[in-house]
């Protein structure tokens, strides 16, 4: 076999195992320290914080602002809920498979929302991910789950 070919091969060997691991991610995630999202587009900043607390999860809602050329954040909505509901969550968007996420923006959108993501998961481990108008897979199912317990919608108790 040629080296051209022996390459080729070993390409689409990667290129397979990185979709592979898209698809579906190893392991599950059982705990988690922080999960924070921080989105932004030309009118709004938003961040969300999930945070453990004896037994449940915290889920918040900030509006930044900016004063003085200082960033400001104000707590718009909190909610409680089992940790077993925000694990729930975590795992059905299949978190782990954002870790190392870049979405480049769209050639041709003129607009969009950025967001980066950050989480302490499984006693140390951190996912990251980024983007502008590129999202990983389940995002919005993602940003749909944290609308529904900040907004009474699951087994959550509004603070």
């Amino acid at each position: 076999m040629s080296d051209a070919k022996k390459k080729s091969g070993f390409w689409l060997f990667k290129l397979f195992e990185r979709v592979r691991k898209t698809i579906q991610p190893s392991g599950v995630i059982e705990s988690f320290e922080i999960v924070a999202l921080h989105t932004s587009g030309m009118r709004h900043v938003t961040d969300y914080e999930i945070v453990t607390k004896e037994g449940k999860a915290e889920v918040s809602q900030y509006a930044v602002g900016y004063r003085d050329g200082e960033e400001e954040r104000h707590l718009e909505k909190r909610a409680v809920c089992e940790e077993a509901a925000a694990l729930k969550l975590l795992n059905e968007c299949r978190l782990l498979s954002w870790d190392g996420f870049r979405g480049p923006h769209p050639k041709g959108v003129e607009d969009g929302t950025m967001f980066t993501f950050k989480a302490t998961v499984n006693g140390g481990k951190e996912i990251r991910a980024a983007g502008s108008q590129n999202f990983p897979r389940h995002y919005r199912d993602f940003t749909n789950g944290l609308y529904k317990i900040l907004n009474g919608e699951t087994a959550a108790q509004n603070h």
